[in-house]
């Protein structure tokens, strides 16, 4: 379980640098929102996290009015 974890902390931390968020590794892999660029990019790393088996699921949400998307990944 902590190998997936580590696994998944580097993988959201590509995803920190690409989408250009300042998340913290360590809330990504309790499962708190990753700031993304834009819906499709979440929904796209989404899947993809998924189909390589890192998280079960995803939520891609519009939590203000800026219209910023974050990923929330389901463990």
């Amino acid at each position: 379980m902590r190998r997936k974890l580590a696994q998944a902390a580097v993988v959201v931390a590509g995803i920190v640098a690409i989408a250009g968020g300042t998340a913290v590794t360590a809330q990504a892999a309790e499962g708190a929102p990753i700031k993304m660029a834009s819906f499709d990019l979440c929904a796209g790393w989404g899947h993809s996290l998924e189909e390589q088996g890192v998280i079960k699921g995803y939520h891609c949400d519009n939590m203000n009015p800026e219209e910023q998307w974050y990923l929330t990944p389901v463990y």
